[in-house]
């Protein structure tokens, strides 16, 4: 079976181009009219493409190509939001090539033993309520009940809750138990995704297989001191707190350089109170990132920053507290399913290499229920991502889209993983 890397291709750029911002770039958020409308344009194709379509009760769209048995279905799909001037094809990518597949294998008159379902998963990204991946670990049950009634839109403060009654999509925000999917739903789990760095720009190959996805640990700490006069304080007399967050940055940098692993470690964000050149800050907030693969250092990295947190309060004078919005284990692709892909692009003369990856994905959270693997596609133009210049281009979406295609097919037949 050969996909239409034409139809793919026309179908990435057409539904990509909702949510144009004027500022340049993508910005399709969840629960938004822009995503309502890019959603309807895939429920339309879907449904053309034979494929029995659902929407959860929190936004996910679910679309299912029967089999010949009635067993577990093989899964695959990735997330249909954007950030803030994104692109097109971190994450849609994962979704189009997936109805590709499906479609594909409805032409070529191929009935599968195993039931195969596709899934475009909402607010993955988490541009307006934070915390990320909120549509995998929303049916992995890994939400509070009250999610949608206590998350804010960080920009206009209307809660989840309104945003998804507004939707107007028979979404029930009260209702998360109604998305529930359970170990038994599914046989496994696979998502396409764009590479978002430039390993495999420098190596030449259109794809990878995923060995394993790093864990993260993304959080806020705020540290609290006293203002003074920066001229009448004496430097041992201060509680200088944005002094102590210039040192736990450098400590966030130096605990990912020496970890002894190829561990991120970030620091992106800043706010300082009363923030006058003048003023020594009384009240400094800033995030913290920890991307790491390997399950024990993933959490020592976290242990430490917290205990030289700790020391710096002691020295200076100060309080703290933190706030977690993401803390995800790593997770581990895997193996026969690692295998399948590989041997997929090897029959299709698809040339690949493996990898990790450091960006969080839901397949993070599908792993946990679910034997669960990723296909890379190279990210072009220098490897960017997650801005305008995001690029994949026709032959890599295609190549990424045949490996799918036949990793579904070989998976659909087998009793057992």
């Amino acid at each position: 079976m050969k996909i239409n890397a034409e139809r793919l291709w026309d179908r990435e750029q057409e539904v990509g181009e909702y949510g144009r911002d004027p500022r340049g770039g993508i910005s399709r958020f969840a629960w938004t009219p822009e995503y309502r409308e890019a959603a309807i344009l895939l429920i339309k194709w879907m449904e053309e493409a034979g494929l029995k379509v659902r929407v959860d009760t929190v936004g996910n769209i679910y679309g299912r190509y029967e089999g010949t048995k009635d067993l577990p279905p093989v899964l695959t799909g990735s997330h249909f939001d954007t950030v803030p001037m994104g692109g097109k094809y971190d994450g849609l990518a994962g979704v189009m090539t997936a109805l590709e597949a499906l479609e594909t294998m409805r032409e070529a008159g191929y009935k599968p033993k195993r039931p195969i379902e596709m899934i475009a998963f909402i607010n993955e990204e988490a541009s307006q309520f934070l915390g990320g991946h909120f549509g995998s670990k929303a049916i992995c049950g890994m939400l509070p009940h009250d999610f949608a009634s206590v998350s804010v839109d960080r920009n206009t403060g209307k809660t989840m809750k309104e945003a998804m009654l507004e939707y107007d999509m028979g979404l029930e925000p009260d209702n998360f138990e109604g998305s529930f999917i359970k170990k038994e739903d599914y046989f496994a789990f696979i998502e396409l995704h764009i590479e978002q760095g430039k390993y495999l720009l420098k190596k030449g190959l259109p794809v990878a297989v995923v060995n394993d996805i790093a864990g993260i640990h993304q959080f806020y700490i705020t540290y609290y001191g006293e203002s003074a006069h920066a001229g009448g304080m004496a430097m041992e007399d201060r509680h200088d707190a944005f002094a102590a967050a210039a040192m736990t940055a450098c400590e966030v940098e130096r605990l990912a350089l020496e970890s002894g692993s190829p561990t991120r470690g970030t620091v992106g964000y800043l706010k300082v109170e009363p923030n006058e050149h003048n003023i020594v800050a009384n009240k400094v907030t800033f995030s913290v990132d920890f991307r790491e693969v390997e399950d024990d250092i993933w959490k020592q990295l976290y242990d430490n920053l917290i205990e030289f947190v700790e020391k710096q309060c002691e020295e200076r004078g100060l309080t703290y507290k933190v706030k977690s919005t993401i803390s995800t284990a790593p997770c581990h692709c895997h193996p026969r399913l690692k295998e399948i892909i590989a041997e997929s692009a090897d029959k299709h003369g698809i040339p690949h290499m493996n990898m990790v990856s450091y960006p969080a994905h839901d397949a993070m959270q599908m792993g946990r229920l679910y034997p669960m693997a990723m296909i890379f596609l190279r990210s072009s133009n220098g490897g960017v991502s997650h801005c305008p210049e995001e690029l994949t281009t026709k032959e890599d979406l295609a190549a990424g889209a045949q490996v799918l295609c036949e990793t579904l097919q070989r998976l659909c037949e087998l009793e057992e993983i």
